[in-house]
C-alpha cells in the first residue's frame, strides 16, 4: 500500500513523521486518526485531546468512491479541515486501539469519532496534517515544546498511510496460461496463521469477491482494495478472527459483463485462477519476506466461496451456473443475470440480497425464481422486506440477524432477500455488513 512506517530517514528530536490511519468502509477509505511518531517512548500522562490540532484534507472535488473516471482524490486543492480529537493515546505503532488505552511507545494515536453508518461516502483525501499545541513529554523526561510547525504525511514516495485490514494484502500478482497467451491481475490475502511456522500445513477456505465496473478501465488493485469493503471486509482481523480464509480479488481491464448479458474471456480467466489455487501449488509469497517464501497454499476444495456487487455478483452468477462442481456457496449482492443462463444455480447455495429501488438486480432475480424451482430448487423469497436502518451499528444487529436467520432456517437452498428502500449503489455500501450473511457463507460446504 501507501509508504509505510521506517522509510523516512530519521530528524532531530521530537517528531519524526506522522500518518494518516484509515479504515475502509462501505462509503469508501476514510481517515479514523493520525499516528504521531517520536523519537522516544511518550507519556500518557503528558497528553490531552487539545494537545493537538488535527486535520484531513478533503478529497478532490467530483469523488466518488467506486466510481469510473473519478478524479485522483489526493489531486485536490482544498484547505486541510480540523477535525475534533475524540481519543489520544500511546501506542508502540502507528494503529487505532480498540479500548483506546495507552500501550508504551513512541506513536501518539489521535482517534477521531467513527459514523456508525459505514456506508456513508467517504470525502476524505489521504492527506493530514498535525500541529503540537502543548508541550508533550517523553517516559525519560524528556520535554517537546509546543511549536506552530505543521507537519503533514506528505513524502517523495507518497503519502504516509496505514489501512487497517488491507496493507497486509499481497497486490499486483498475476495469473497468466502460456498456452493461450492470457494473464489476469489479482491481489489475495494470506491468512496470518499461514504466514506462521507450519502455516503451509493446513488447508484454508477460498473467498473470490469480485469487485464492480468502476474498478475496472482505469483503475488498479489499490482500487479494488480501498473504494468500497467488498474485497477488504473479509480481510479485517476481526472477520478473520470468525472465518480465517484466504481472500483473492481480481482487478479487471474492462466491464466482464454487461447489461446485454455479454462477458469477456477476463470470467474464464477467473475461474482458472481458482482452478489454479485448487491445485494447492500457489507459492507465489513475495520471496522477500521470510514468513511467506517458498511457501505452498493449500485450499480446502470443500469450502471454496464467491461474492460480489453489481459487475462482480453478476460475474459471481454466471462462474457459479458454469462450473456448478467448484463452490460450495455464493453470496451475490445486487447482480443478476438472464434466467435460462443460470439453470444450473437450483442445485447450489445462494444467497441473494438487492434493494426495492434496485430496478435491475431485484426484478431480474425475480424472473429466476421460477426458473429455478422449476429445476428442482427450494426458493425461500419472502413477501416481507427487511428494514435497512438494522445493519448499522454494526455492533447491535440482534434483530436484522434474528430475521435473516429465521429466513435461511426455512432450508432453502437459494434464499433471495431485499431491503426497503435500497438502490442499486446503497447496495454496495451496506449489504456486506450483513453479519449473518457472512455467517452463512462459512457455514456451507460441498459433500
Amino acid at each position: 500500500m501507501n509508504r509505510g512506517p521506517g522509510e523516512r530517514p530519521k530528524r532531530g528530536p521530537g517528531i519524526q513523521a506522522v500518518y494518516a490511519l484509515c479504515e475502509v468502509t462501505g462509503g469508501g477509505q476514510k481517515v479514523y486518526g493520525i499516528a504521531v511518531e517520536y523519537d522516544a517512548s511518550i507519556d500518557p500522562d503528558s497528553l490531552a485531546p487539545d494537545t493537538y490540532t488535527a486535520s484531513v484534507v478533503p478529497a478532490a472535488r467530483g469523488f466518488f468512491p467506486g466510481m469510473p473516471q473519478e478524479p485522483n482524490k489526493n489531486a485536490t486543492t482544498e484547505a486541510p479541515r480540523a477535525r475534533r480529537v475524540a481519543a489520544v493515546y500511546t501506542n508502540a505503532g502507528p494503529a487505532l486501539l480498540a479500548d483506546r488505552k495507552s500501550v508504551a511507545g513512541s506513536y501518539v494515536i489521535l482517534e477521531f469519532d467513527h459514523d456508525a453508518d459505514l456506508s456513508a461516502p467517504s470525502t476524505d483525501s489521504d492527506k493530514v496534517m498535525v500541529t503540537q499545541d502543548k508541550s508533550v513529554r517523553s517516559v525519560d523526561g524528556a520535554l517537546f515544546a509546543a511549536s506552530a510547525m505543521a507537519w503533514d504525511n506528505g513524502g517523495q514516495r507518497g503519502n504516509a498511510v496505514v489501512i487497517r485490514g488491507v496493507d497486509e494484502w499481497e497486490q499486483n500478482h498475476w495469473w497468466w496460461d502460456d498456452a493461450r497467451s492470457a494473464w489476469l491481475e489479482y491481489s489475495i490475502y494470506l491468512p496470518k496463521s499461514f504466514l506462521k511456522a507450519g502455516g503451509e500445513s493446513k488447508s484454508y477456505p477460498l473467498v473470490l469477491a469480485i469487485t464492480h465496473s468502476g474498478t475496472s478501465y482505469d483503475g488498479n488493485c489499490a482500487q479494488t482494495l480501498t473504494e468500497q469493503c467488498i474485497a477488504s471486509i473479509w480481510s479485517l482481523p476481526e472477520e478473520q478472527a470468525a472465518h480465517e480464509c484466504v481472500v483473492i480479488t481480481p482487478r479487471y481491464e474492462r466491464t466482464t459483463m454487461n447489461d446485454y448479458w455479454e462477458h469477456t474471456y477476463d470470467l474464464e480467466n477467473t475461474y482458472r485462477l481458482v482452478e489454479s489455487l485448487l491445485k494447492n501449488t500457489w507459492n507465489y509469497g513475495n520471496p522477500n519476506l521470510p514468513d511467506r517464501a517458498d511457501k505452498v497454499l493449500k485450499i480446502d476444495p470443500k469450502r471454496v466461496y464467491c461474492t460480489g456487487w453489481s459487475m462482480g455478483a453478476m460475474s459471481s452468477l454466471w462462474l457459479m451456473a458454469k462450473h456448478p462442481k467448484t463452490f460450495a456457496a455464493g453470496l451475490i449482492i445486487a447482480g443478476q443475470q438472464r434466467p435460462a443462463d443460470v439453470v444450473d444455480l437450483a442445485k447450489q447455495n445462494v444467497l441473494i440480497i438487492t434493494g426495492t429501488e434496485d430496478g435491475k438486480a431485484t426484478p431480474w432475480n425475480e424472473k429466476c425464481v421460477p426458473v429455478w424451482e422449476h429445476a428442482g430448487a427450494k426458493v425461500t423469497r419472502p413477501a416481507e422486506r427487511l428494514d435497512p436502518a438494522l445493519i448499522f451499528p454494526v455492533e447491535d444487529q440482534s434483530r436484522l440477524t434474528d430475521e435473516i436467520n429465521g429466513y435461511l432456517g426455512k432450508g432453502g437452498n437459494i434464499t433471495f432477500l431485499t431491503f426497503q428502500g435500497v438502490d442499486h449503489m446503497q447496495s454496495a455500501r451496506k449489504f456486506f455488513y450483513i453479519k449473518a450473511a457472512r455467517n452463512w457463507l462459512f457455514r456451507q460446504m460441498k459433500t
